[in-house]
């Protein structure tokens, strides 16, 4: 069992992220990430993340859902937007393996009852802000890369069945065209994905994207990206900043033309703090004693269809 560690950690964050049937705009709400933590759906494509704090966990997750699947009738969107969301309403605590292939089992679940059909990858992270530790689960070909001291120190394997399938999570009707071998569905499970445990470390690196960036631009070009880019402060700013020439650079990559997602992330040392949320809920949060905001939560959604769940959070300025 872990022990807590000495040091009570929180994130800083940015992302940005454009979708490929809008290649001449970059989606990115910069402006608000002084105020609050949020986090789009629809702007970048197929892709979908979520980012949600507990007391003393963090959850983040990016889906991508796979595009074949229009061929099918069915909607790779929906597909990855729903999985995300089962995905974000889990509350059970992540302290191993089982419980985090546990979660997205639980995910998959509620999308085959809400029947909601496709396909998606998808990449999670956990981390336990008292025992500063850091557990993923990869499926398919979206990942996260681990920084430390401009060194990268993990990342997770792409998963692809023959050809340049990845592994993915689906629900399909059972209908005799989706029960035939020559649609190549695939239904891989949770324990089919790469799980990972590492410690983490103040000033950490955390970058989770979708392929659109890794089918574009090598391992040590990101990183080289990330090095030349990032101030000596580790600002909000200079996050923001390398997100946008990261995603920037895929596109001009023209290697392989994608709905792109990224997410950077930084460890710093904060302290809990109980605070109220818009609603009059008492919560609690993590105040970083950084003079930049930090994560303190959630989980926004910018489809229309849907209803839009915001928590704001006070920053600790």
């Amino acid at each position: 069992m872990l022990e807590s560690s000495s040091v009570y950690i929180g994130l800083k964050c940015s992302w940005n992220g454009i979708s490929k049937q809008d290649t001449n705009k970059i989606n990115c709400d910069q402006s608000k990430l002084e105020e609050e933590s949020i986090l789009l759906s629809g702007p970048y494509g197929d892709d979908v993340a979520f980012v949600k704090q507990s007391d003393d966990h963090i959850l983040i997750g990016l889906a991508d859902g796979v595009s074949g699947n229009r061929h099918h009738g069915l909607d790779p969107y929906k597909f990855a937007h729903t999985l995300i969301s089962s995905c974000a309403d889990e509350t059970e605590r992540i302290i191993g393996s089982s419980s985090m292939r546990g979660l997205v089992h639980r995910a998959i679940r509620c999308v085959e009852k809400r029947s909601i059909f496709g396909s998606a990858t998808l990449c999670l992270l956990s981390i336990d802000k008292r025992c500063s530790y850091l557990r993923s689960l990869n499926i398919g070909d979206s990942g996260f890369m681990l920084i430390r001291q401009n060194k990268l120190i993990i990342r997770s394997n792409p998963q692809y069945h023959r050809g340049s399938s990845p592994f993915q999570l689906s629900s399909f009707p059972t209908t005799q065209i989706f029960s035939s071998n020559t649609t190549r569905l695939y239904h891989d499970k949770p324990s089919d994905g790469e799980y990972i445990e590492h410690n983490l470390e103040i000033g950490d690196l955390l970058l989770i994207a979708s392929d659109g960036l890794f089918d574009n631009l090598y391992e040590d070009f990101i990183v080289q990206i990330i090095n030349n880019h990032l101030d000596d402060q580790i600002s909000v700013e200079s996050l923001q900043n390398i997100c946008q020439i990261l995603v920037q650079s895929a596109c001009h990559a023209r290697i392989k033309r994608d709905d792109i997602l990224v997410l950077l992330f930084c460890v710093v040392p904060c302290t809990p703090k109980s605070i109220n949320d818009i609603n009059g809920k008492t919560s609690k949060s993590a105040s970083c004693s950084s003079s930049d905001s930090s994560l303190s939560c959630i989980l926004v959604d910018q489809d229309e269809e849907e209803s839009l769940d915001l928590f704001i959070f006070e920053d600790s300025n």
